[in-house]
């Protein structure tokens, strides 16, 4: 991993939208400035979080994922709601930017995520491609 990189992390737990996030991402020559790598779980991405050595300066996530509460498998938004409340109420990460990355676009769902410390909230359309350079290029690397 070349560290002088900024690091993006994209959680999502459906395939297609990893593999078009990483074609997106060499297409454009992302790739020069970024390490791009995608996660297909809350879980997952915590252990990447968490590390000192992969630990993202953007996170890219999505809401609605299945993800373990109390034992038990669950799909709903509270998986991305988790993920970006235990991203930011850690000092050791609460610096991380954090884009949601949703087809849901429900007003409770963005007031719910900025709430949590969200910079961002990005609906999935056709502007993907713009978006995304537009957005990685706005975050300096920490």
């Amino acid at each position: 991993m070349d560290y002088t990189k900024k690091k993006i992390l994209l959680v999502d737990d459906n395939e297609f939208t990893r593999l078009m996030f990483s074609d997106i991402f060499w297409l454009h020559g992302l790739d020069d400035e970024c390490s791009f790598f995608a996660v297909k779980s809350v879980a997952e991405a915590m252990g990447v979080i968490d590390n000192p050595i992969t630990c993202p300066d953007v996170v890219f996530t999505g809401l609605v994922m299945p993800f373990e509460n109390g034992g038990k498998t669950e799909t709903s938004a509270e998986a991305g709601f988790s993920l970006i409340e235990h991203i930011k109420t850690n000092p050791k990460t609460a610096g991380i930017h954090v884009v949601v990355f949703s087809n849901f676009n429900e007003e409770e769902y963005r007031e719910k995520a900025s709430a949590l410390g969200a910079e961002m909230y990005l609906k999935k359309d056709d502007n993907i491609p713009a978006d995304l350079i537009r957005i990685v290029h706005s975050f300096d690397k920490r």
